[in-house]
């Protein structure tokens, strides 16, 4: 048997600065993965690389790694020169290290947004893909999911419906649904009506007097 699907309900929103906060994270990206920065690794930054340093830089690591010590293994200078190149060398790996941590740092409060949703733009700058900004607002929006949290909203639905009518009706006679000049109110979480506006909604009522015949 099909199991049903379990019915979603977006209620409102919450926080509201995941996009502009993504849009930051953005900004200050680009000056960690610069294009300078990269090229220091002997690596050329593109969309590829981007996207593999986002998601650790397992890869764009080894490639590193492998073209120095290839540098190492074929260089033919004096050990004395060789020795400081290595250090130089190891110097760099640990560059690229920190690099990574950098990185993770900056994208790690959005972990929804894959890697592959960010790329390098014609102008060589960092972007991330219009789904990622949807993804972003999806984080602000407040769901309901459980058959009780649904029960009370669509009863809380039908009450606002019902007040927002009543405070049309009461606001051609200066009075208010709930609030000043109210004609219902709560006391001790008890709904009740307050007779003392709801004698005066009619058009020769104390407020229509006070406010129309000045």
């Amino acid at each position: 048997m099909k199991k049903e699907e379990t019915k979603r309900i977006c209620v409102g929103s919450g926080d509201t600065t995941f996009r502009r906060d993504f849009e930051k994270m953005l900004s200050k990206l680009q000056g960690i993965i610069s294009r300078q920065k990269v090229e220091e690794f002997g690596i050329e930054l593109n969309t590829e690389v981007l996207q593999d340093l986002i998601a650790g830089g397992e890869n764009t690591g080894k490639t590193v790694l492998e073209r120095l010590n290839k540098d190492l293994l074929d260089d033919a200078s004096l050990p004395i020169i060789r020795r400081q190149k290595e250090q130089m060398y190891n110097q760099l790996l640990q560059e690229f290290e920190q690099l990574k941590v950098a990185v993770r740092k900056s994208v790690k409060d959005f972990p929804y947004v894959l890697p592959e949703m960010y790329f390098i733009g014609d102008d060589g700058w960092i972007h991330a893909q219009e789904e990622a900004f949807a993804l972003c607002d999806e984080q602000g929006k407040i769901y309901i999911d459980k058959p009780e949290q649904i029960e009370v909203y669509h009863q809380a639905i039908k009450a606002v419906d019902e007040i927002n009518k009543l405070q049309e009706m009461a606001a051609k006679y200066y009075c208010s649904a709930l609030g000043h000049r109210a004609v219902i109110g709560f006391e001790k979480d008890t709904a009740r009506l307050y007779p003392g506006a709801l004698i005066e909604c009619h058009s020769n009522g104390i407020f229509v007097r006070m406010f129309e015949r000045k």
